[in-house]
């Protein structure tokens, strides 16, 4: 299908290839952005190539050239672009994927996009003409958007494809969003039609039907988007400043289509990522066409490729945003190879370093930080497996039990709130056995467990499209001079007046306020007019592009072209520049202490505190902290200068100055040297553009108040300088005076005094276990005299003031170890014999308890409404805590009544 040997088509090739027709056009090739953009609150991760030049097609960003190309790191999962359960299951879709791309920023337009596209495919490349189709807009009426005939006579009259093969789509194909807002316009896009095996390329089928039809025949290969609106949030369109070219092929796609492919996941790009998961797994990839083991291989090699890429970038998992992607991702490839592939241990963490292998070369960050990724990876899957195996179980007893085609949806939910399985989950392993998921009662059971949304939520721009129209980059002051500018002469471009939700906003052409990035929050303080007719209070200044926008009140209307005055909040500035200078000094005494393996995670530099995300695989020590503090310290007290100065990113590198992984940097960057020695070699070299201290001693003094775990293979530091910090040790002293006070002991004998006060609380502990074991010896006897069996089942409840909550666990243990078919509940009290204390209850079934329809989590439900109080658990176990001893009586009688209809 293309010139030449398919095999000659290599990955690197092909990339290269690209790369050069585009730079011999006078393209500038620029590296990928991050995975996720720092930048852009709309989206989660980058999902395209143009993410990174967003602020350019807005308006209110620029670049010192006019057309770029690359080969950018992409992550599809949510929103519109939401390709996860697709993944596995056919041979092209792909949560991580490289997006080749070119630009033309107000430059060249439709005519030298389609016919480059056309020459690279057709000549370069040699796919054959006549199985090449193209698509162009066919307008819509809502938008009020005529046909892209400009497009469609390009194709027909300036390249030599069929005119047949030129075909109209609407919107739903044919007009390119990034999301529900933001920069959008018509697109064409080039298909290829791969036939059969050993067809003529039509073989019958129809191109009307098959392109644009999720065919794996025909499939999308090149989607040129020519970019002349901006969405807005109301959903109008509204026309950008100047037209832009954005186009993208998926990399995967075309690489398979060189190679003579018939699946992506066939070409070099996996292979090597396959030969680790049979290494891995003992499993053969494509041993059963279309079975769920080889589903599995694609499923795991997607997502470990997804996972990688954006570890290496700086993602953590957690319990929201992104983080919670990344989660849901190892969940699923880790539950697809326990269940199809028998991997009985954690293993997608050895899957890691072949990835590396393949995308390492044009994504050093992952070589860098491969032993990062392998760490995340190996703790997430080791986490989610200890519960993942129960997790199956109790999905097999929710079909069993499930008489129609609809789960409960309050059954299901258990899954997520005990063992960890995300409600897509749940729902997928649910299609798989030909059921639904209940989503109201799902719902219900998230309310009742005071579950709260943790997703990104719906994010409004700083400014719209519409609001930036117009307006040019601001001009900064807060770098000149050695230690920042404060104030500044600037005049009114725009003002927005707010409403109850939400404050002012106003932008100067120039201002001394810095804007919140790389950490640092925004500078606060006040902007008035020369002439007195407004003063606006700043409480925060943010960025979009090279705009900076200062949020706040306004009293008075600041009119477009008023002078005006900005006064920063210098004691603020001053507190936030300290902190920054230190997370630096901290930066390299981590090294220093820890290793070179330390990296920036994450950081937030503000006037009240730092804090410093670092990867590192344990604790630190309390003594590797120490040395740490007295390293930074020592710095401070050298009072050395710190420099700042401008240049290159590659001469900043090549003097060894660190960039953080994930940050998106200029033509142009900011170092910052700390501590340079007799031939001008820095302690401390980063890339930065925030605001510093001129000394080290401005700093004062530096403590540390914490150190903790916030994610796998990420430590999370928090520190006090200046007055913070003074602050912090003279409450630390009053501290020890008050408990020197109340030991009745000198200082340093508080350890001593606090280890003999602790042998004496251990000897208590001991006599009230061995008393509360005789206590709970009878109380078993106690049950084993008055509960029943009935059909089978060992049921009742009973009161026992005398039994403290752990009490009733050891009780309720012993009752199901000698019954394995029991429905008991029990109540004590939280003090034992006190009714004022709290009614602390345990309630349990299993075996035929729970086949006849009984769940403890419901039994603790029913006598939560008699007491009062909180709590739930699963079918087989479930405690809480009552508030209202004198409801004990009506919950005993109300639960011998479902015991006697349950159990008949």
């Amino acid at each position: 299908m293309s010139s030449g040997d398919a095999t000659s088509f290599t990955a690197a090739r092909v990339r290269r290839e690209f790369l050069e027709f585009f730079e011999e056009r006078g393209h500038r090739v620029v590296p990928s952005a991050p995975v996720f953009p720092q930048d852009d609150p709309t989206l989660l991760f980058t999902n395209a190539g143009m993410n990174q030049f967003k602020d350019v097609f807005l308006g209110t960003g620029s670049r010192k050239y006019s057309r770029a190309v690359d080969t950018q790191k992409c992550i599809r999962v949510q929103g519109k672009h939401n390709d996860l359960e697709e993944v596995g299951r056919d041979t092209y879709h792909h949560t991580f994927f490289e997006m080749l791309g070119n630009w033309s920023f107000g430059d060249y337009f439709k005519e030298d996009a389609i016919q480059w596209s056309w020459t690279l495919l057709t000549e370069v490349w040699g796919l054959p003409k006549e199985r090449l189709w193209v698509t162009v807009f066919a307008g819509d009426e809502a938008d009020g958007l005529p046909a892209d005939e400009e497009a469609e006579r390009i194709w027909k009259e300036k390249t030599d494809i069929d005119p047949s093969h030129v075909l109209r789509f609407d919107r739903t194909d044919n007009f390119w969003e990034m999301g529900e807002t933001g920069p959008c316009g018509p697109c064409t896009e080039i298909h290829i039609d791969r036939g059969g095996p050993e067809t003529d390329p039509m073989d019958g089928a129809d191109p009307v039907t098959g392109v644009n039809a999720s065919s794996e025949r025909f499939i999308e290969l090149w989607n040129n988007v020519f970019i002349q609106f901006n969405r807005q949030d109301d959903g109008s369109l509204v026309e950008l400043p100047s037209k832009h070219v954005d186009t993208g092929m998926g990399f995967e796609r075309v690489l398979a289509v060189l190679q003579g492919k018939s699946s992506n996941y066939d070409t070099d790009l996996f292979t090597p990522i396959f030969k680790a998961i049979e290494q891995a797994t003992g499993k053969t990839y494509g041993r059963s066409f279309d079975g769920e083991a080889d589903v599995a291989f694609r499923v795991c090699a997607d997502h470990v490729r997804a996972f990688t890429a954006a570890v290496a970038d700086g993602v953590a998992p957690s319990n929201e945003g992104r983080g919670y992607v990344l989660r849901r991702l190892v969940r699923r490839a880790s539950r697809y190879g326990l269940q199809h592939l028998d991997a009985r241990e954690p293993f997608l963490h050895a899957v890691v370093p072949a990835v590396v292998d393949v995308l390492g070369d044009s994504f050093p960050e992952m070589r860098t930080r491969l032993e990062h990724v392998q760490l995340v990876m190996r703790t997430e899957e080791e986490a989610f497996r200890k519960t993942l195996d129960r997790g199956l179980i109790q999905f097999d007893r929710l079909k069993k039990a499930t008489t129609g085609t609809v789960i409960d949806g309050r059954d299901a939910y258990e899954l997520y709130a005990t063992f960890g399985f995300p409600q897509d989950l749940v729902e997928l392993m649910a299609r798989e056995n030909a059921l639904s998921v209940d989503g109201a009662g799902w719902e219900a059971a998230r309310a009742a467990h005071s579950e709260v949304s943790k997703s990104e939520g719906s994010f409004k721009q700083i400014l719209s499209g519409q609001e930036a129209a117009g307006i040019e980059g601001t001009d900064t002051v807060y770098h000149e001079n050695a230690g920042g500018r404060v104030e500044c002469e600037g005049q009114v471009v725009r003002f927005f007046a707010g409403d109850a939700g939400s404050g002012d906003r106003l932008v100067l052409d120039r201002t001394a306020f810095y804007a919140e990035s790389g950490g640092q929050v925004g500078d606060a303080g006040i902007i008035e007019s020369q002439d007195g007719t407004f003063r606006f209070v700043v409480q925060d200044t943010r960025k979009i592009g090279d705009i900076h926008v200062h949020f706040g009140e306004a009293d008075g209307v600041p009119e477009v072209g008023k002078g005006a005055v900005c006064l920063v909040d210098a004691e603020r500035r001053a507190a936030i520049r300290a902190n920054h200078t230190a997370t630096h000094l901290l930066h390299q005494a981590l090294r220093d202490e820890l290793g070179d393996h330390v990296a920036q995670a994450g950081s937030y530099v503000g006037p009240d505190r730092l804090r410093f995300d670092i990867s590192h695989p344990g604790q630190v020590s309390d003594e590797e902290m120490l040395r740490i503090e007295d390293a930074v310290n020592e710095r401070v007290a050298r009072n050395q200068i710190v420099q700042t100065t401008e240049e290159t990113p590659d001469e900043a590198k090549a003097r060894g100055a660190r960039a953080l992984f994930g940050e998106k940097y200029g033509e142009v960057v900011r170092v910052v040297s700390i501590d340079n020695d007799a031939s001008q070699r820095a302690w401390s070299l980063e890339l930065c553009g925030g605001t510093h201290v001129e000394s080290t001693g401005e700093i004062g003094s530096f403590l540390v108040v914490s150190e903790r775990a916030v994610a796998a293979g990420v430590r999370r530091i928090e520190a006090l300088t200046r007055q913070g910090a003074i602050a912090a040790f003279q409450q630390q002293r009053r501290l020890l005076k008050e408990v020197s006070g109340q030991l009745k002991a000198s200082v340093d004998e508080i350890p001593a005094r606090v280890a003999q006060l602790q042998k004496q609380v251990k000897e208590a502990k001991k006599q009230k276990k061995s008393a509360s074991g005789d206590a709970v010896g009878r109380a078993f006897e106690q049950v084993r005299a008055e509960f029943e069996s009935r059909a089978g089942v060992f049921a009742g409840s009973m009161d026992f003031p005398d039994l403290d909550r752990e009490s009733l666990r050891l009780l309720g243990d012993r009752i199901k170890g000698s019954q394995g078919d029991h429905a008991v509940v029990l109540l004590g009290r939280a003090e034992a014999n006190s009714d004022s204390s709290g009614v602390p209850f345990v309630a349990l079934c299993g075996g035929l308890g729970l086949e006849k329809g009984l769940k403890a989590g419901e039994l603790a439900g029913l006598v939560r409404g008699h007491l009062g109080g909180g709590g739930g658990g699963r079918p087989e176990s479930a405690q809480g805590q009552g508030e209202r001893a004198k409801g004990i009586s009506a919950a005993i009688q109300e639960l011998a009544e479902v015991f006697s209809a349950a159990l008949r």
